[in-house]
Protein backbone atom coordinates (compact mmCIF):
# COMPACT_ATOMS: atom_id res chain seq x y z
CA UNK A 1 0.00 0.00 0.00
CA UNK A 2 2.84 2.45 0.54
CA UNK A 3 5.02 1.72 -2.32
CA UNK A 4 1.24 2.40 -4.34
CA UNK A 5 0.82 5.67 -2.16
CA UNK A 6 4.49 6.72 -3.10
CA UNK A 7 3.92 5.60 -6.99
CA UNK A 8 0.53 8.26 -7.04
CA UNK A 9 2.41 11.19 -5.24
CA UNK A 10 5.49 10.92 -7.79
CA UNK A 11 2.49 10.73 -10.61
CA UNK A 12 0.89 13.66 -9.19
CA UNK A 13 4.53 15.98 -9.26
CA UNK A 14 3.92 15.17 -12.88
CA UNK A 15 0.37 15.38 -13.68
CA UNK A 16 -0.64 18.58 -16.40
CA UNK A 17 -0.89 21.56 -14.55
CA UNK A 18 -1.83 25.15 -15.73
CA UNK A 19 0.95 26.29 -18.02
CA UNK A 20 0.29 29.71 -16.12
CA UNK A 21 0.72 28.01 -12.86
CA UNK A 22 4.24 25.61 -13.88
CA UNK A 23 5.58 29.50 -15.69
CA UNK A 24 5.04 30.96 -11.89
CA UNK A 25 6.47 27.67 -10.27
CA UNK A 26 9.41 27.48 -12.26
CA UNK A 27 10.17 31.08 -12.10
CA UNK A 28 10.03 30.99 -8.50
CA UNK A 29 12.43 28.56 -7.53
CA UNK A 30 14.67 30.23 -9.82
CA UNK A 31 14.26 32.87 -8.18
CA UNK A 32 15.32 30.81 -5.15
CA UNK A 33 18.56 29.26 -6.51
CA UNK A 34 19.35 32.97 -7.61
CA UNK A 35 18.47 33.95 -3.69
CA UNK A 36 20.29 31.34 -2.50
CA UNK A 37 23.38 32.08 -4.41
CA UNK A 38 23.55 28.50 -6.07
CA UNK A 39 22.86 30.35 -9.37
CA UNK A 40 23.99 34.25 -10.56
CA UNK A 41 23.47 36.81 -13.07
CA UNK A 42 24.00 35.05 -16.55
CA UNK A 43 24.74 31.87 -15.01
CA UNK A 44 23.69 28.81 -16.84
CA UNK A 45 21.01 26.66 -15.69
CA UNK A 46 21.89 23.34 -15.14
CA UNK A 47 20.50 20.49 -17.95
CA UNK A 48 17.08 20.18 -18.75
CA UNK A 49 16.77 16.44 -16.99
CA UNK A 50 18.76 17.71 -13.81
CA UNK A 51 16.27 21.30 -13.59
CA UNK A 52 12.86 19.18 -14.33
CA UNK A 53 14.48 17.00 -11.15
CA UNK A 54 15.10 19.69 -9.00
CA UNK A 55 11.93 21.40 -9.97
CA UNK A 56 9.74 18.49 -9.60
CA UNK A 57 8.18 19.01 -13.07
CA UNK A 58 8.22 17.04 -15.99
CA UNK A 59 10.37 17.79 -18.96
CA UNK A 60 7.53 18.48 -21.16
CA UNK A 61 6.59 21.44 -18.77
CA UNK A 62 9.89 22.56 -18.01
CA UNK A 63 10.01 23.41 -21.67
CA UNK A 64 6.69 24.96 -21.92
CA UNK A 65 8.00 27.46 -19.06
CA UNK A 66 11.29 28.14 -20.48
CA UNK A 67 10.03 29.08 -23.03
CA UNK A 68 7.62 31.47 -21.61
CA UNK A 69 10.05 32.95 -19.59
CA UNK A 70 12.31 33.29 -22.49
CA UNK A 71 9.62 35.10 -24.01
CA UNK A 72 9.17 37.61 -20.90
CA UNK A 73 12.83 38.15 -21.23
CA UNK A 74 13.81 36.90 -17.51
CA UNK A 75 15.73 34.03 -19.24
CA UNK A 76 17.87 33.59 -22.63
CA UNK A 77 18.18 30.56 -24.47
CA UNK A 78 21.45 29.77 -26.73
CA UNK A 79 21.30 27.33 -29.32
CA UNK A 80 23.40 24.24 -28.65
CA UNK A 81 24.49 25.51 -25.69
CA UNK A 82 21.81 26.23 -22.46
CA UNK A 83 19.61 28.48 -20.97
CA UNK A 84 20.96 31.09 -19.03
CA UNK A 85 19.86 33.58 -16.55
CA UNK A 86 19.09 37.15 -18.13
CA UNK A 87 22.20 39.45 -16.75
CA UNK A 88 20.01 42.60 -17.41
CA UNK A 89 16.08 42.87 -17.37
CA UNK A 90 16.34 46.75 -18.04
CA UNK A 91 15.62 46.81 -21.81
CA UNK A 92 13.16 43.91 -21.00
CA UNK A 93 11.20 46.28 -18.98
CA UNK A 94 11.45 48.94 -21.11
CA UNK A 95 9.11 47.00 -23.60
CA UNK A 96 6.69 46.30 -21.16
CA UNK A 97 6.86 50.15 -20.25
CA UNK A 98 5.63 50.48 -24.32
CA UNK A 99 2.97 47.87 -24.53
CA UNK A 100 1.70 49.22 -21.18
CA UNK A 101 1.46 52.61 -22.74
CA UNK A 102 0.00 51.08 -26.28
CA UNK A 103 -2.76 49.08 -24.36
CA UNK A 104 -2.92 51.99 -22.12
CA UNK A 105 -2.34 50.90 -19.07
CA UNK A 106 -0.51 53.87 -18.24
CA UNK A 107 -0.77 57.57 -19.76
CA UNK A 108 2.35 59.66 -21.26
CA UNK A 109 1.19 62.18 -18.91
CA UNK A 110 1.96 59.73 -15.52
CA UNK A 111 5.27 58.61 -17.10
CA UNK A 112 5.98 62.59 -17.31
CA UNK A 113 4.91 62.97 -13.64
CA UNK A 114 7.15 59.89 -12.81
CA UNK A 115 10.04 61.85 -14.52
CA UNK A 116 9.06 65.10 -12.32
CA UNK A 117 9.69 63.15 -9.44
CA UNK A 118 12.73 61.59 -10.40
CA UNK A 119 14.79 63.57 -12.56
CA UNK A 120 15.27 66.37 -10.36
CA UNK A 121 16.40 64.36 -8.11
CA UNK A 122 18.73 62.90 -10.43
CA UNK A 123 20.11 66.61 -11.02
CA UNK A 124 20.84 67.40 -7.40
CA UNK A 125 22.77 64.11 -6.71
CA UNK A 126 24.59 64.78 -10.12
CA UNK A 127 25.36 68.07 -8.39
CA UNK A 128 26.72 66.63 -5.86
CA UNK A 129 28.60 63.35 -7.33
CA UNK A 130 29.52 64.64 -10.81
CA UNK A 131 33.04 63.74 -11.76
CA UNK A 132 35.21 65.40 -14.34
CA UNK A 133 34.45 62.91 -16.69
CA UNK A 134 31.00 63.05 -16.67
CA UNK A 135 31.24 67.26 -16.97
CA UNK A 136 33.12 66.38 -20.09
CA UNK A 137 30.33 64.11 -21.39
CA UNK A 138 27.53 66.68 -20.58
CA UNK A 139 29.62 69.50 -22.53
CA UNK A 140 29.67 66.88 -25.31
CA UNK A 141 26.27 66.86 -25.44
CA UNK A 142 25.97 70.39 -25.65
CA UNK A 143 27.84 70.69 -28.37
CA UNK A 144 25.52 68.22 -30.19
CA UNK A 145 22.63 70.11 -29.47
CA UNK A 146 24.32 73.08 -30.47
CA UNK A 147 25.26 71.59 -33.78
CA UNK A 148 21.19 70.73 -33.79
CA UNK A 149 19.80 73.64 -34.38
CA UNK A 150 19.12 73.34 -37.98
CA UNK A 151 19.03 69.58 -38.06
CA UNK A 152 15.91 68.54 -35.15
CA UNK A 153 16.61 64.91 -34.94
CA UNK A 154 20.34 65.10 -34.13
CA UNK A 155 19.50 67.82 -31.58
CA UNK A 156 16.49 65.56 -29.94
CA UNK A 157 19.26 62.68 -29.97
CA UNK A 158 21.64 64.86 -28.43
CA UNK A 159 19.01 66.36 -26.12
CA UNK A 160 18.46 62.37 -24.56
CA UNK A 161 21.98 62.02 -24.57
CA UNK A 162 22.59 65.10 -21.95
CA UNK A 163 20.14 63.81 -20.16
CA UNK A 164 21.24 60.43 -20.00
CA UNK A 165 24.51 62.05 -18.42
CA UNK A 166 22.88 63.38 -15.74
CA UNK A 167 21.73 60.17 -14.82
CA UNK A 168 25.33 58.88 -15.17
CA UNK A 169 26.70 61.58 -13.00
CA UNK A 170 23.45 60.94 -10.16
CA UNK A 171 25.71 57.77 -9.49
CA UNK A 172 22.17 56.21 -8.71
CA UNK A 173 21.66 52.89 -10.58
CA UNK A 174 17.66 52.00 -9.36
CA UNK A 175 17.28 56.14 -10.27
CA UNK A 176 19.35 55.28 -14.15
CA UNK A 177 17.90 52.07 -14.52
CA UNK A 178 13.94 53.49 -14.13
CA UNK A 179 14.72 56.46 -16.05
CA UNK A 180 16.45 55.40 -18.68
CA UNK A 181 13.25 52.54 -18.95
CA UNK A 182 10.91 55.74 -19.50
CA UNK A 183 13.36 57.10 -21.90
CA UNK A 184 13.00 54.48 -24.38
CA UNK A 185 9.29 54.18 -23.27
CA UNK A 186 8.42 57.82 -24.30
CA UNK A 187 10.74 58.10 -27.21
CA UNK A 188 7.79 57.61 -29.75
CA UNK A 189 6.27 60.20 -27.67
CA UNK A 190 9.32 62.75 -28.03
CA UNK A 191 9.29 62.33 -31.93
CA UNK A 192 5.42 63.50 -31.68
CA UNK A 193 5.93 66.69 -29.91
CA UNK A 194 9.29 67.58 -31.33
CA UNK A 195 7.63 69.68 -34.08
CA UNK A 196 5.71 71.53 -31.87
CA UNK A 197 9.27 73.17 -30.02
CA UNK A 198 8.64 76.77 -31.17
CA UNK A 199 12.65 77.54 -30.66
CA UNK A 200 15.70 75.10 -30.79
CA UNK A 201 18.08 77.88 -28.99
CA UNK A 202 15.42 78.42 -26.34
CA UNK A 203 15.16 74.90 -25.53
CA UNK A 204 19.42 74.44 -25.73
CA UNK A 205 19.48 77.36 -23.06
CA UNK A 206 17.54 75.75 -20.87
CA UNK A 207 19.90 72.87 -21.03
CA UNK A 208 23.02 74.88 -20.48
CA UNK A 209 21.40 76.59 -17.56
CA UNK A 210 20.89 73.27 -16.33
CA UNK A 211 24.73 72.16 -17.05
CA UNK A 212 26.03 75.71 -15.28
CA UNK A 213 24.19 74.55 -12.11
CA UNK A 214 25.69 71.04 -11.88
CA UNK A 215 29.24 72.37 -12.72
CA UNK A 216 28.66 75.14 -9.88
CA UNK A 217 27.80 72.06 -7.73
CA UNK A 218 24.60 74.12 -7.01
CA UNK A 219 21.85 70.82 -6.05
CA UNK A 220 19.21 73.40 -5.58
CA UNK A 221 19.48 75.25 -9.03
CA UNK A 222 20.08 72.33 -10.73
CA UNK A 223 16.75 70.89 -9.33
CA UNK A 224 14.63 73.58 -9.99
CA UNK A 225 15.86 74.15 -13.74
CA UNK A 226 15.30 70.50 -14.99
CA UNK A 227 11.92 71.11 -13.13
CA UNK A 228 11.13 74.47 -15.69
CA UNK A 229 12.35 72.39 -18.41
CA UNK A 230 9.91 69.45 -17.66
CA UNK A 231 7.15 71.51 -17.43
CA UNK A 232 8.18 72.91 -20.91
CA UNK A 233 8.06 69.28 -22.25
CA UNK A 234 4.51 69.02 -20.30
CA UNK A 235 2.84 71.79 -22.32
CA UNK A 236 4.22 69.99 -25.01
CA UNK A 237 2.99 66.66 -24.36
CA UNK A 238 -0.46 68.39 -23.50
CA UNK A 239 -0.49 70.17 -26.82
CA UNK A 240 0.25 67.10 -28.96
CA UNK A 241 -2.62 64.69 -26.89
CA UNK A 242 -5.38 67.66 -27.61
CA UNK A 243 -4.59 67.34 -31.22
CA UNK A 244 -5.09 63.53 -31.55
CA UNK A 245 -8.23 63.32 -29.38
CA UNK A 246 -9.34 67.05 -31.65
CA UNK A 247 -8.77 64.65 -35.07
CA UNK A 248 -10.21 61.47 -33.22
CA UNK A 249 -13.33 63.48 -32.88
CA UNK A 250 -13.52 64.75 -35.89
CA UNK A 251 -12.98 60.99 -37.73
CA UNK A 252 -16.13 59.83 -35.36
CA UNK A 253 -18.48 62.71 -36.20
CA UNK A 254 -17.50 62.87 -40.31
CA UNK A 255 -19.62 61.33 -42.44
CA UNK A 256 -18.96 58.52 -44.43
CA UNK A 257 -19.82 59.97 -47.73
CA UNK A 258 -17.26 62.92 -46.81
CA UNK A 259 -14.75 60.41 -45.68
CA UNK A 260 -14.97 58.77 -49.54
CA UNK A 261 -14.67 62.27 -51.05
CA UNK A 262 -11.65 62.89 -49.19
CA UNK A 263 -10.18 59.11 -50.23
CA UNK A 264 -11.21 60.30 -53.94
CA UNK A 265 -9.41 63.61 -53.91
CA UNK A 266 -5.79 61.89 -52.32
CA UNK A 267 -6.74 58.86 -55.25
CA UNK A 268 -8.21 56.14 -55.99
CA UNK A 269 -9.79 54.02 -52.81
CA UNK A 270 -8.13 50.68 -52.00
CA UNK A 271 -10.14 47.72 -52.98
Amino acid sequence: MAEKNNRNVAAAEFLPVRRETVMEMVAGRIEALVRSGELRSGSRLPPEPKLAAMLHVSRGSLREALKGLVFLGLVRARPGDGTYIQPSLSGVISRHFQWMLLLQEIKYLELLELRQILEPAAAALAARRATKDDIEKMQEALAGMRSGFHNPERFMVNEIAFHECILQAAKNVAIQTTMRMMYDAMAEGRRRVLPLVDDLKRNFDRHERIFNFIQKRDAHGARQEILEDLRYAEALLRRDLDAQDKFRKEAEHTPKQLKEARVTRRGKPRR
